[in-house]
């Protein structure tokens, strides 16, 4: 079911308010499943629509949506989530969309007025009480990509998942309260699976993945094989190491989703260096071709030996769930009994 069915309007009413005063929200209508709402005020008129998990969806396919929609009704589109973050407010901004969250984080463009508002914080979620920090998202990943680790010391797990020491104590230990980890005697084995890897996507995209550095770029197009090879080529000119994931890997895996972007992982301030561009060749865009993420820890740049390094089956599956389009969901419910086989 998309998640702008029975979108909650009345919870954004206030928020809206805030920035617009007696401002009128009408009956919301349809465009296929996507569910949206009048908004009249003074200084303009929008076609709004609610978000609920924004969050963990690609802000630039959800603003080409809005703006579909909002081509016959006229005005401007009005995106309502409860929490918008930064980069995805950027690429809103961008695509000439104004947004509204719950948060208190808004931006509103009218010949009258001019509203932007950042920075503001969401309230902390509840699972965040369950200890699902960094390090515990970065421990599981290390669990889950290589399960052997269930059999080394603690400093090897540690090592692997690039956290302390004592951060792989309390991950293991809140793995056995919470019946994920099963221990008898000196042998450790995972329990749950399907429902830790859920579990763990969902911290990934809550706790991790808006954190990591990104750059975009534009690179020239051509088919995905040379765009690889030239990444491989000119990146391990320069020793660095990188590995595609999202749709580029999950292609290479399944073969179903052919992204017309590119999403690899790889250290970022690199392409700063205009020589690097020249070289792919390549410039910065706020909408490029090319996306570049932080890596979240070294398990996620899969073996630099292969021709084309691909980031492990767990990260190319939250990267799929992070965009959150239709084709991304359909490439990862292709990917995911491979990925229970693997864990």
């Amino acid at each position: 079911m998309d998640d702008t069915d029975e979108a909650p309007w009345t919870a954004y009413a206030t928020a809206i308010a805030c920035w617009l005063p007696r401002a009128r929200i009408a009956a919301a209508g349809r465009v296929g499943r996507q569910q949206y709402a009048t908004v009249r005020a003074k200084q303009g008129r929008w076609t709004a629509q609610v978000r609920a998990h924004f969050a963990n969806q690609d802000a630039a396919v959800i603003a080409d949506r809005l703006q579909e929609i909002t081509g016959p009704q006229g005005g401007r589109g009005l995106l309502l989530a409860p929490y918008i973050r930064q980069t995805q407010a950027q690429v809103l901004q961008d695509a000439g969309v104004d947004y509204v969250d719950l948060a208190g984080n808004a931006h509103i463009e009218t010949p009258e007025r001019f509203i932007h508002v950042e920075g503001r914080r969401p309230l902390p979620l509840s699972h965040r009480r369950l200890r699902l920090t960094k390090g515990w998202v970065k421990t599981v990943m290390a669990l889950l990509v290589e399960p052997e680790l269930l059999h080394q010391p603690y400093r090897i797990v540690a090592l692997r998942a690039a956290v302390a020491v004592g951060t792989v104590t309390a991950c293991l230990q809140h793995l056995r309260e919470h019946r994920y980890l099963v221990v008898r005697g000196v042998d450790r084995t995972l329990n749950e699976v399907p429902d830790l890897i859920a579990r763990w996507v969902a911290a990934y995209a809550d706790v991790v993945r808006p954190r990591l550095a990104e750059r975009r770029l534009q690179v020239p197009a051509g088919d995905k094989p040379d765009l690889w090879e030239r990444l491989q080529t000119r990146l391990a000119e320069r020793k660095i190491a990188w590995a595609l994931t999202g749709a580029d890997a999950a292609e290479t895996t399944v073969g179903h989703f052919h992204a017309e972007n590119t999403e690899i992982y790889a250290p970022v301030t690199p392409f700063d260096d205009r020589h690097l561009l020249l070289a792919l060749p390549a410039q910065p865009a706020a909408r490029g071709n090319l996306l570049v993420i932080e890596p979240p820890g070294p398990l996620a740049l899969g073996t630099q030996e292969a021709a084309v390094p691909i980031a492990p089956l767990l990260l190319q599956y939250a990267e799929l769930r992070y965009r959150g389009t239709e084709q991304a969901r359909e490439a990862a419910d292709l990917l995911l009994p491979k990925l229970l086989e693997h864990a």
